[in-house]
């Protein structure tokens, strides 16, 4: 690893993102609490994936071992959830993280177009 990639702040804040999920999507927490809107939870994960995509391929890792990672990552804790006491695994929520990913190609195609188209 070289010095660019170690200082990298696209690729740190992925990493930061990667540790805070894997809390969020393990950790024994309970809802007792009041959703803000009835499927809050899958904006969160639709936005944690949208974000880690993001992070990886302007971090300067291939779209394709974002898109792999990601979705890994995506069918990874979505099976560890169904085995854990306190967790529950969701199909839903492995496509609001689908989703997620797929968007952030998306939208990370059209930067890319765009300054090309105005030259």
């Amino acid at each position: 690893m070289n010095r660019s990639e170690f200082f990298n702040p696209w690729l740190n804040s992925f990493y930061i993102l990667f540790f805070i999920s894997l809390f969020l999507f393990f950790a024994p927490i309970e809802n007792d609490g009041q959703k803000i809107f009835p499927h809050s939870d899958k904006v969160a994960h639709f936005s944690i994936f949208f974000l880690m995509t993001f992070f990886l391929i302007v971090g300067r890792l291939k779209k394709n071992n974002a898109l792999i990672f990601c979705i890994f990552y995506a069918l990874f804790t979505e099976i560890v959830q169904t085995f854990l006491n306190y967790r529950t695994g969701s199909i839903f929520d492995f496509v609001s993280d689908i989703l997620g990913v797929t968007f952030a190609i998306f939208f990370l195609f059209f930067l890319e177009k765009r300054p090309k188209e105005h030259k």
